[in-house]
């Protein structure tokens, strides 16, 4: 049974509550109580779903220099977007285009995505159709603006995944990259980076930041307004 559907009687419930409480409690702080109520209804109360990725607000502090096309450490990195709380996922290939994780509950879109379509790329089990000069044209700001645009596989509801949530789809061993990701042909796996929704405050300016899918460097950082240097796939969550 949907448990969504119990909802709305909660915040009735919490709302009641709070009546009661502020009538035979007149005499303490109703910001107590109100900020009860409020920690209630945003959580949307027992068994509401938690999706993992960055918990700190663009643009990050961080406390380590970055550079335009500078590499970014790792650790330091998750670390300042709040910790890596994604579980290993649990992927499926659902043989139209997307995988789902069911572990941190998302979907993805296997193929990148084409600047001169603003769809991913054409999809023929098992592969993506290969890459051409578009699939790196996009800029920070445009890969996010396209995906919230997306309307793929009769969903409407994609977004540009955090660092966090494209760091969790990476292997440490060849190809890089977890499940179809790695085993079709020209997603991530091939291009070996894709942009983030992720912006740290760096050195001198704002900075983007890419996922890479290779041995060594995990993240780059590039200014949102950079080109030809990264690749775009969305997400979804359910």
């Amino acid at each position: 049974m949907n448990k969504n559907i119990f909802l709305p009687m909660k915040h009735l419930y919490a709302i009641l509550l709070l009546s009661v409480i502020s009538f035979f409690n007149c005499a303490g702080p109703k910001q107590d109580d109100l900020s009860g109520l409020l920690l209630l209804l945003g959580a949307g109360g027992p068994g509401s779903s938690f999706h993992c990725g960055q918990t700190v607000a663009n643009p990050v502090s961080v406390s380590f220099a970055a550079s335009n096309g500078n590499y970014v450490t790792e650790s330091n990195l998750l670390t300042a977007l709040g910790g890596d709380n994604c579980s290993t996922p649990n992927l499926t290939d659902n043989n139209n285009g997307t995988v789902t994780d069911s572990e941190n509950r998302f979907i993805w879109t296997l193929c990148v995505l084409d600047d001169s379509s603003n769809q991913p790329n054409t999809f023929s089990s098992p592969n993506c159709a290969g890459f051409d000069a578009n699939d790196s044209s996009f800029s920070q700001t445009n890969a996010s603006t396209t995906c919230s645009n997306l309307t793929f596989a009769s969903r409407s509801d994609w977004i540009l995944p955090d660092a966090i949530q494209l760091h969790s789809l990476r292997s440490a061993s060849s190809p890089y990259v977890l499940g179809a990701f790695g085993s079709a042909n020209n997603s991530i796996g091939d291009s070996g980076t894709a942009w983030s929704s992720t912006v740290i405050n760096g050195t001198i300016e704002a900075l983007g930041i890419t996922s890479l899918y290779e041995a060594t460097n995990v993240f780059r950082a590039f200014t949102p307004s950079t080109t030809g240097q990264t690749t775009v796939v969305c997400v979804a969550k359910y």
